[in-house]
């Protein structure tokens, strides 16, 4: 049978100092980092949430008013033509909106170190 062996690297036993979370008092930039990307994910998800609900909102509103899948224009039902024309437009609304208040968001975080 053969003899188990534990290898060790030395110093390993010793404790290595562990890096402490940035503290709001000792780094209050940091701080103002954080609210910005918040601010940020909150706007985004806010943005997502309306972009949903309009997309969503269309099966609905053929399924509460049947009468208006029916209709015609240009020869086209008009769940085909909000679907390939319409969708599209909210779409780039949404994203030039929410690019917008993004860069309006840092530049009011930016705006406080250019004037130091």
């Amino acid at each position: 049978m053969t003899e188990r062996v534990t290898v060790t690297v030395p110093g390993a036993h010793e404790r290595t100092p562990r890096r402490k979370p940035p503290d709001e008092h000792s780094d209050p930039g940091a701080t103002q980092v954080r609210s910005l990307i918040r601010s940020q994910a909150r706007l985004a998800l806010t943005t997502s949430a309306i972009v949903f609900l309009l997309l969503a909102g269309l099966p609905l509103l053929f399924a509460c008013a049947p009468g208006l899948s029916h209709v015609r224009l240009l020869g086209v039902r008009l769940p085909w033509l909000i679907l390939c024309g319409g969708v599209q437009p909210i779409w780039v609304a949404a994203a030039r909106r929410y690019v917008r208040l993004a860069e309006r968001a840092e530049r009011a975080f930016t705006e406080p170190a250019r004037h130091e």
